[in-house]
């Protein structure tokens, strides 16, 4: 869980410092709640599994995605966007199930929660269109297709089955994160090329004043 809590610890540091608040704004989190938020992904990392029968749950892989999830949607309604959240979700669902039972057995959990993290990211950035249907989608589909591939497993290879591990809980926030941060570097590219255009056409109106004189042609209506 070193990568997710790392990511956390960093954004609970931008917030503190005022940078993130706008961001957690600008989907309807008030600046008090998204600490809360974090404190509570954070806590969730050393709360212990449980097992209910012979399934074994993780909190922080599993439940707080799950309730995370539900915040984001309750907000995405509020909005108008769960239709966008849900072609999100599907979308997560089956790239992590693909990751996860294509990919995972040939390279280590670390460079399957890379994959997944940034791979997911970067398809919830370019599928959701905002920020809080990419977080409703990344919260609630990387669990899903955790939960899809671990039961193709159990039923291939007679694993035992687990909801949510310390690698989903990774790939959550990594991917969460780098939805985001992907939506705030476009967003101040665009912000950027835009002053620019502005400056250029201020700046050609300019000369072509300065090119007219009227003056020059007063006489001749003077006349």
């Amino acid at each position: 869980m070193i990568i997710g809590l790392v990511l956390c610890g960093l954004v609970a540091v931008l917030l503190f410092f005022g940078v993130a608040e706008r961001v957690f704004k600008s989907f309807g989190v008030a600046y008090w709640l998204a600490f809360i938020m974090i404190g509570l992904l954070i806590g969730s990392a050393f709360v212990p599994s449980f097992a209910i029968g012979g399934v074994v749950f993780n909190v922080a892989g599993f439940i707080a995605p799950v309730v995370f999830a539900v915040v984001f949607y309750v907000l995405a309604a509020r909005t108008r966007e769960v239709s966008r959240a849900v072609v999100t979700t599907a979308v997560t669902v089956a790239l992590t199930v693909s990751v996860r039972l294509i990919i995972s057995p040939l390279v280590g959990d670390v460079v399957s929660v890379l994959i997944v993290g940034f791979l997911v990211g970067a398809v919830a950035y370019l599928v959701a269109k905002t920020k809080l249907a990419a977080l409703a989608g990344v919260f609630s589909g990387v669990p899903i297709g955790e939960i899809i591939a671990s039961a193709v497993n159990v039923y291939v290879y007679s694993a035992p089955m687990q909801i949510g591990s310390a690698a989903t809980f990774d790939a959550v926030i990594l991917a969460a994160v780098f939805a985001v941060v992907l939506f705030e570097a476009i967003a101040a590219i665009r912000r950027t090329m835009s002053t620019r255009r502005h400056r250029r056409t201020a700046a050609m109106m300019s000369e072509q004043g300065e090119d007219f004189d009227s003056d020059e042609y007063k006489r001749y209506f003077d006349e």
